[in-house]
């Protein structure tokens, strides 16, 4: 899947843990072996999203940081 195809879910208005649980449901809204986009506040917000969505077993990798953004690419493998 190429980086336009995939969903852009953007997080930024989100604090903990709301973060994390709208990125676990954006997660559970794709099929196994898709991916999708998380748009989230630089600083601790990745730090939380990353942990737990890993600790789900998801593939999680950072695509993009800017000052206060950062997009993290979800691959879906549970």
């Amino acid at each position: 899947m190429s980086f336009v195809d995939e969903k852009l879910i953007d997080l930024t208005l989100y604090g903990c843990p709301m973060h994390y649980i709208k990125a676990r449901e954006a997660v559970q809204n794709i099929e196994k072996g898709e991916s999708l986009l998380l748009l989230v506040n630089s600083g601790e917000a990745v730090d939380d999203v990353l942990k737990s969505l890993r600790q789900d077993g998801q593939l999680c990798e950072i695509t993009a940081e800017k000052s206060l953004q950062t997009t993290i690419k979800i691959s879906r493998k549970l």
